[in-house]
């Protein structure tokens, strides 16, 4: 299940489901405010449900007898869709989650937000990856690190695409990076971050 499947990420992630023989057996499930945005994406190997994180009642429904939930609602500057997914996650016994943040989830300067969100996932008792995102940018590569809170990133900045790809290794493997949070970047440190 994607949560946010309109974002640039999700729909790499969700293109590569729907076309790599790898995920053949893989059945994807999108929930957007405006289901009406993954028509292109409908396939019998996927469905899209119409609802808003911020309604628990409609998440609760969306993760009923999903295996993987891939949260990519931090930009919503709220924690209530993670109060609820964690919530939903629990009411229906889904235990793996990925969630992305931004990489100065573990810093002073941190949003105080998207802290929060690792934070819960972390206390949640769920089987989580926090992914602590560089400056995201559009280069045609696959190229990451991945990084423990407690270590430096090396690199500001890290291609979607290198996300996607990390993102599809652990719904491939789902005990690939199972209860971390760490940073990821493509280890390369710029004079400012590629756009």
């Amino acid at each position: 299940m994607i949560l946010g499947a309109n974002g640039k990420i999700a729909r790499l992630v969700e293109t590569q489901l729907l076309n790599d023989k790898a995920f053949s057996d893989v059945k994807l499930t999108m929930l957007l405010r405006e289901k009406g945005r993954a028509d292109d994406l409908l396939t019998n190997q996927s469905i899209a449900i119409e609802g808003d994180v911020k309604d628990d009642s409609a998440v609760e429904a969306a993760v009923e007898d999903q295996d993987i939930v891939f949260d990519l609602t931090g930009t919503t500057k709220s924690i209530v869709p993670t109060q609820n997914i964690i919530k939903a996650m629990q009411a229906n016994g889904v235990i793996r989650v990925i969630s992305i943040c931004d990489l100065g989830t573990h810093s002073k300067t941190a949003n105080q937000i998207e802290t929060k969100i690792a934070q819960l996932y972390e206390q949640s008792g769920l089987d989580y990856t926090v992914l602590r995102l560089a400056w995201l940018n559009n280069l045609d590569e696959v190229r990451y690190q991945v990084t423990q809170p407690n270590k430096p990133v090396q690199g500001n900045s890290i291609s979607r695409k290198s996300v996607a790809e990390l993102i599809l290794k652990i719904i491939d493997d789902p005990a690939y990076l199972s209860k971390q949070n760490v940073g990821v970047s493509d280890g390369i440190k710029r004079d400012a971050p590629i756009v």
